[in-house]
């Protein structure tokens, strides 16, 4: 029986190569490939395009209704330490990177020895625990809204309530099925060779998953930590809806409070300038660790 020869059987580092690219077409695929990418892109970058050139315009420009320009007149870097001084972001920048790394030290404790236990211990159980974890991992956020509120407003030691802290966003995150999933598939990629020769050097459960577990999974530590302190950074609705005093506000909340306040120092290019300063942390984030996030993306599927 003849074998069919499927499409872009030449190819050498991607799906069309230099060969196909000779026939017309591949080159309307490549044309059409990038038009649609350009067309996504466009979508995408003039909304943040637009948020950060206006933050340099001034109150009137933002809000003309005749000879509406896109890029300010002027641009003024003086604006940024002037909307600095005005917002008074310090504290809530200090009260986001709190609540940020407080939950990725929650996600990986939780997830890394949920997943340790699930790939290496297996307890009796185990995969009705396991069928459990993906189960919830489909569950819609929406339906879990009100019962997880319910619960930390009545605490989860009865009558200790969690309002008006952080501890809610800390368990939930320690709770991240995903996670727990992506630890477990990078210790079953683990030597039990390893594994077996530190129990026959009398190595204790807690010990081969301090002393080999972690260090081997650095990257995955790496990855989930970013993307944790990345998702948490910029959270909103759970902070917004469990913290009541002013003085613990995280950044996302305080940005949305801004934005309803009526104050005469408050212009909406100050406005604009202050979401800025909220996703700028991100930004750096991810231009500093894009190989680490965007290469972390390929951990869950990869053994070896």
């Amino acid at each position: 029986m003849k074998k069919r020869i499927g499409k872009f059987q030449n190819m050498d580092s991607g799906a069309l190569c230099t060969s196909d690219m000779k026939q017309l077409k591949y080159k309307l695929f490549y044309a059409f490939l990038w038009a649609i990418m350009l067309f996504w892109f466009t979508i995408v970058i003039l909304p943040c395009l637009w948020l950060a050139v206006s933050g340099f315009k001034t109150a009137a420009e933002i809000n003309a209704s005749q000879n509406v320009t896109f890029f300010p007149k002027k641009f003024d870097l003086k604006k940024l330490v002037h909307a600095w001084n005005t917002l008074h972001y310090q504290k809530f920048y200090v009260n986001t990177f709190f609540l940020a790394i407080g939950c990725v030290i929650s996600d990986l404790f939780v997830s890394g020895l949920a997943g340790y236990v699930l790939s290496r211990l297996r307890p009796k159980g185990y995969k009705v625990i396991l069928g459990m974890v993906f189960c919830l991992m489909i569950l819609p956020t929406t339906g879990t809204t009100v019962p997880l509120y319910i619960t930390f407003k009545n605490g989860i030691i009865p009558g200790v309530s969690m309002l008006n802290t952080y501890w809610p966003m800390w368990l939930m995150a320690g709770a991240s099925m995903f996670n727990i999933i992506l630890f477990k598939t990078n210790f079953d990629s683990v030597s039990n060779s390893l594994v077996e020769a530190a129990k026959l050097d009398g190595a204790s459960n807690m010990q081969i998953f301090v002393k080999i577990m972690v260090p081997l999974s650095i990257p995955v530590i790496m990855t989930v930590s970013l993307f944790t302190f990345n998702g948490q950074f910029g959270n909103f609705f759970w902070p917004n809806l469990v913290i009541t005093d002013p003085e613990k506000y995280t950044l996302g909340v305080q940005v949305y409070k801004i934005q309803n306040t009526v104050n005469a120092n408050l212009t909406d290019d100050i406005k604009m300038m202050g979401i800025i300063f909220a996703v700028l942390p991100q930004l750096v984030i991810f231009a500093l660790f894009q190989k680490h996030i965007i290469g972390g993306m390929n951990l869950g599927g990869v053994k070896g």
